[in-house]
């Protein structure tokens, strides 16, 4: 599929079909695009654990579990594969003088931009040596995103679904359950798999609440034009919740033994949510008025 169509169809997927394996060769796509993300420095931070549960111990597994947040263990456990993504700072604290280096024979960069091996070595690597390592580490989360987006772009792509995990109910644990030295630093784990799921897009905040034009809070206007472009390109498509979305969650719940309840909102709350000022202001999705809101 085309870019602007792989960006559109991705989604957070929360229920896999466990019966269903993922083909090695996908998952390799899917590193290869990590791979080949945006890094600063060409430093390559970023690194991953694939878990693959066909071969992965059962009891460790429970234990990765228990890291994640309860709201969470339903993709752990249907989804085949799960993804640790890490951050290796001896990327940055070691390696960052010959993985910057390789830039220059491969003439990815020139002197008109002021670079010159003296100096790399001797005036800005020892500046980014002297980095805490939380702020080289906060500087590295936001290369290891750009990674995971690749990977999940070519994930949709590849017709899987993925979902990024947080582990906030025992984040101290997630190290030693993974048995990584203190170089390494985990970040998300992300749950790959066939989706047993077909939802809509989910709702964004307007265009206008979160870009601004020369100045903040003048707020940049969206192009209705290209909005028309990208809903052809199906970039931009229907929202959630879609026609029989409800009925859909509640056959999956029950297909997999979860109660079938449909956490909502009180109503005013909702219809807050579509008035002027909103921040998700917009037409009223289908079915809303039908709920009496």
């Amino acid at each position: 599929m085309e870019l602007m169509e792989a960006i559109g169809n991705r989604r957070s997927i929360r229920f896999f079909k466990p019966w269903k394996d993922v083909e090695d060769w996908k998952i390799q796509r899917m590193l290869q695009a990590a791979r080949h993300a945006s890094c600063q420095g060409n430093c390559g931070s970023t690194e991953a654990i694939v878990i693959d549960k066909k071969t992965y111990p059962a009891d460790k597994f429970e234990e990765l579990i228990q890291c994640a947040s309860t709201f969470n263990e339903i993709q752990l456990r249907t989804a085949p594969i799960v993804i640790a993504w890490l951050v290796n700072m001896d990327a940055w604290y070691k390696e960052l003088v010959e993985s910057f280096s390789v830039l220059f024979p491969s003439r990815a960069i020139t002197a008109a931009h002021g670079w010159t091996y003296k100096i790399l070595t001797e005036s800005t690597y020892p500046r980014l040596m002297s980095f805490p390592r939380e702020k080289a580490e906060d500087l590295l989360r936001v290369e290891a995103g750009q990674a995971i987006a690749n990977s999940l772009l070519a994930a949709t792509e590849l017709g899987l679904g993925c979902c990024l995990l947080a582990t906030g109910r025992k984040p101290a644990e997630f190290p030693k359950v993974l048995g990584v030295p203190d170089n390494i630093v985990p970040l998300w784990i992300m749950a790959v798999g066939y989706a047993a799921e077909t939802p809509g897009q989910r709702p964004r905040k307007r265009f206008d609440k979160l870009y601004h034009y020369n100045t903040y809070g003048n707020p940049l206007k969206e192009d209705q034009a290209v909005k028309e472009e990208l809903i052809a390109e199906n970039m931009i498509q229907p929202k959630d919740p879609l026609p029989g979305r409800e009925e859909e969650l509640r056959h999956v719940c029950r297909m997999f033994g979860y109660k079938e309840d449909m956490p909502d909102m009180p109503k005013d709350k909702i219809k807050a949510l579509y008035e002027e000022d909103s921040i998700y202001y917009g037409e009223v999705p289908p079915g809303l008025e039908e709920k009496g809101v």
